[in-house]
C-alpha cells in the first residue's frame, strides 16, 4: 500500500527530510489548512505473534499520548493513521536542524546557551512527565531547533514501535549511549529514564563528546558499570565547572532514586550552578563523594581502544606557563642532590658497607705556606640593560562578552558597544541579573566602561522570555509601553500606559501577567493602528492594584496578523505560553510580529 495514496486526499508530498530505521520523513502540504507539516512514516511488521501486536498497540497509545501534548518546547502532532503495512504521523513542520546536526560541526555553545538548551529541554520534558507520557529515546537526533534557535523534542510515541523488541538486532536496543541502565536492564522506566538522557545531552553540549563510547556491548557495560571523566576536564577551554559536574552526576547517578525527582529540579540546580548559587539540593550518598566515581573498568570487548585512566579527584593542571620553572626547580634540586652523593659516597659492594677509597684514608702530606698571588683587579661588571616593559596585557573581547550577555537565560536583554564599553538594559531574573554584573565585573573592562540597567524579578517568566525572545523588541524599538500612572502602582491606583506602534500596521494585544502566575487580556486586537503611533489605556478606574502584589509583567504585542482567532478570557501563565508560542508562530507565518516585555511593581498603599 501507498502511503501518498491514502493521504493524497488532505496532504501533498512535496520531498524527502530525512530517513531512518525503518522510517522516512516526508515534507507536506497541508491543504485544508494550508500550511507546511512533516510526515513520519513508520514501517509496520506483520502481527505474528501476542509481542507485535501489543507493541503496535502501544504505538497508537503513544502517537494518541503526543496529540495531546501542546507546548512550545514539543514538536506538536497534529494527526494519525495507518493501513497494513505503514503508520505515519503529521506533525509541526521544524526547519531549523537537529540539535545533532549542530554538535556535528563541532560547534560548542557557550555556557549560557547551553542552560537555555537545557531549560527548554527540561521544560517540555517536564510537560510531558505531569500528563504520564514518557519519552524513552532522548538524544540530540530527536531535540529539533526552529531557525530562531528553540529547541522543540520530537518523537514522542514513537520510540517505543523502533525500540520494541519486533524491529531487527540492532535497532531494538535503541540509542544505548543515550539509555539509563535500567532502560538497558529490561526494566519499567519512568521519567527518571529521560532525565538520565538529558544528563547525557547536557554532558555532550559542555564538552562535545559522549560519555560513553565504544560498541554497543562496550558502552552498555560502561553505562551499567562506569562513570565518565567530568565534562569540565575535556575541552580546551573547558565550558564547564566543578559544580556543573556535579549536576551532571545526579543526573546521570546508576540508580533512578539517587536523581533528580522531576525534569523542574534538575532545572532549578542547573540555572543556580550555573548563575554562580550555591546549590542548596541535597546530594545523595552515592554521589557526594564525588561528582563521578570510577569503578574497574568492564573488560575490553574488541570494540574499544582504550584511553590512559585519567585522574577524577585532583587540582586542576596548572597552566604551562606557571608550571614550567616548577619544574626547572625540581631538576636543579635533582642535580644537586645527585651530586652530593657522588661527593659523600663511595661504591658499594654487593655484599657489605661501601668500601672507602685507599687514597682517602692516608696521611695528608704536610702542608706547605700558600705562595701569595699578585693582586688581580676584578673586571668591572657589564652594564645591566633597562629591565623590559611587561607585555600589555590583551584587551578584553568586547564583543564575545556582549553576545554571552544576550545569551543569558531568563533575560531579554540589550547589549550595546560604546568607547570599548558596554551598556546592558532590559529584564532579567534575580539569579540572571547577578551574574550578569559578575560577568561584567571579572571582565577587565576599564573603569566605569559598563553601565547596567536591569529590571529583575523571582517570578516564573522564564518560559515566557524564552518564547518571546525571537520577536523581543529592545531598547528603542517598537512597540513601547510607558506608564501614565506609575511605576511602582500602589494599592488601590489605577493602572494606566501609553503603546507607541512599530512603523508598520499593526495590531496590539496586552497580556497582564501576575507573579502568581495568572494572565489577564486587557487589550486584544481589533483593527490595525497606523504605523508610529501613541495610544493611551486606561482610565484610572478599571485596572486597579490590589493584593496579593509583587513584580508583574505586560507583555504587548504588534502583529500585521490577528494573533488570537477568539477572544481569551483570564488563565494561567502555563496554558498562555502554550497558545502563545502557537500564536506568534503563525502571526509571523503571515507577516510581521515584535514583542515587547516591561516589568510592574505592586506595592500595598500607606
Amino acid at each position: 500500500m501507498n502511503v501518498q495514496a491514502d493521504i493524497a486526499g488532505r496532504y501533498e508530498l512535496r520531498g524527502t527530510l530525512g530517513t531512518g530505521a525503518g522510517t522516512v520523513v516526508h515534507e507536506a502540504f497541508d491543504r485544508l489548512i494550508e500550511r507546511r507539516v512533516a510526515v513520519k512514516v513508520v514501517n509496520l511488521p506483520p502481527i505474528e505473534d501476542a509481542e507485535t501486536a501489543d507493541a503496535i498497540a502501544r504505538f497508537r497509545r503513544g502517537a494518541r499520548a503526543a496529540g495531546g501534548l501542546n507546548h512550545p518546547n514539543i514538536v506538536a502532532v497534529f494527526d494519525y493513521g495507518e493501513n497494513a503495512e505503514q503508520a505515519w504521523i503529521i506533525m509541526e513542520l521544524v526547519e531549523g536542524g537537529s540539535l545533532k546536526s549542530m554538535l556535528d560541526t563541532g560547534e560548542r555553545p557557550t555556557l549560557p546557551r547551553v542552560v537555555q538548551l537545557m531549560t527548554q529541554l527540561l521544560d517540555g520534558l517536564g510537560y510531558s512527565h505531569a500528563r504520564g507520557v514518557v519519552h524513552r529515546d532522548i538524544k540530540p537526533a530527536n531535540l529539533m531547533l526552529t531557525p530562531s534557535g528553540m529547541l522543540k523534542i520530537a518523537d514522542f510515541g514513537i520510540a517505543r514501535l523502533e525500540n520494541s523488541s519486533m524491529t531487527h538486532i540492532g535497532t531494538m536496543m535503541g540509542t544505548p549511549a543515550y539509555m539509563a541502565p535500567e532502560q538497558l536492564r529490561g526494566e519499567t522506566v519512568d521519567q527518571r529514564a529521560d532525565l538520565w538522557a538529558a544528563g547525557v545531552v547536557l554532558y555532550q553540549l559542555l564538552s562535545g563528546e559522549k560519555p560513553f563510547s565504544g560498541g554497543i556491548t562496550s558502552v552498555m557495560q560502561k553505562v551499567l558499570n562506569t562513570d565518565p571523566v567530568p565534562p569540565s576536564r575535556i575541552g580546551v577551554p573547558p565550558t564547564g565547572t566543578p559544580s556543573i559536574d556535579a549536576i551532571v552526576a545526579r543526573a546521570m547517578a546508576k540508580a533512578p532514586e539517587d536523581r533528580f525527582a522531576s525534569a523542574a529540579e534538575f532545572a532549578a540546580a542547573l540555572q543556580q550552578v550555573a548563575a554562580g548559587v550555591s546549590w542548596p539540593g541535597p546530594m545523595p550518598a552515592s554521589v557526594a563523594a564525588s561528582p563521578f566515581r570510577r569503578p574497574p573498568e568492564p573488560p575490553d570487548d574488541g570494540t574499544v581502544v582504550r584511553p590512559p585512566l585519567r585522574p577524577l579527584l585532583q587540582e586542576p593542571p596548572r597552566s604551562r606557563r606557571l608550571l614550567l620553572p616548577l619544574l626547572g626547580g625540581g631538576a636543579v634540586v635533582l642535580a644537586l642532590l645527585v651530586t652530593g652523593s657522588l661527593m659523600l659516597g663511595g661504591t658499594r659492594s654487593p655484599g657489605g658497607p661501601p668500601q672507602q677509597d685507599v687514597a682517602a684514608v692516608s696521611p695528608p702530606p704536610p702542608a706547605q705556606p700558600p705562595a701569595q698571588p699578585a693582586p688581580v683587579l676584578a673586571p668591572a661588571p657589564p652594564p645591566v640593560p633597562p629591565a623590559p616593559s611587561p607585555a600589555p596585557l590583551p584587551a578584553p573581547d568586547a564583543a564575545s562578552i556582549a553576545a554571552s550577555l544576550r545569551a543569558m537565560p531568563c533575560s531579554l536583554v540589550q547589549v550595546t558597544q560604546a568607547g570599548g564599553g558596554l551598556s546592558v538594559a532590559g529584564v532579567a531574573s534575580s539569579a540572571s541579573a547577578e551574574a550578569m554584573r559578575r560577568n561584567l565585573a571579572a571582565a577587565g573592562l576599564p573603569p566605569g566602561a559598563t553601565r547596567v540597567a536591569l529590571d529583575s524579578f523571582s517570578a516564573s517568566y522564564c518560559q515566557l522570555l524564552d518564547i518571546a525572545r525571537p520577536f523581543a523588541a529592545l531598547g528603542e524599538d517598537a512597540p513601547n509601553l510607558a506608564f501614565t500612572s506609575g511605576n511602582p502602582l500602589r494599592e488601590g491606583q489605577g493602572l494606566r500606559f501609553s503603546v507607541t506602534t512599530p512603523p508598520w500596521p499593526a495590531r496590539l494585544h496586552v497580556a497582564y501577567v501576575s507573579e502568581a502566575g495568572e494572565v489577564g487580556h486587557i487589550v486584544q486586537g481589533g483593527t490595525p493602528q497606523p504605523p508610529g503611533t501613541s495610544l493611551g489605556f486606561g482610565d484610572g478606574n478599571r485596572w486597579v492594584a490590589t493584593a496579593p502584589f509583587g513584580t508583574d509583567m505586560l507583555v504587548v504585542i504588534a502583529s500585521e496578523a490577528p494573533l488570537f482567532q477568539q477572544r481569551r478570557r483570564p488563565e494561567p501563565l502555563e496554558d498562555f505560553d502554550i497558545a502563545l508560542a502557537g500564536a506568534l508562530r503563525d502571526a509571523q507565518e503571515a507577516g510581521r510580529v515584535a514583542v515587547r516585555v516591561v516589568l510592574l511593581r505592586t506595592v500595598p498603599g500607606r
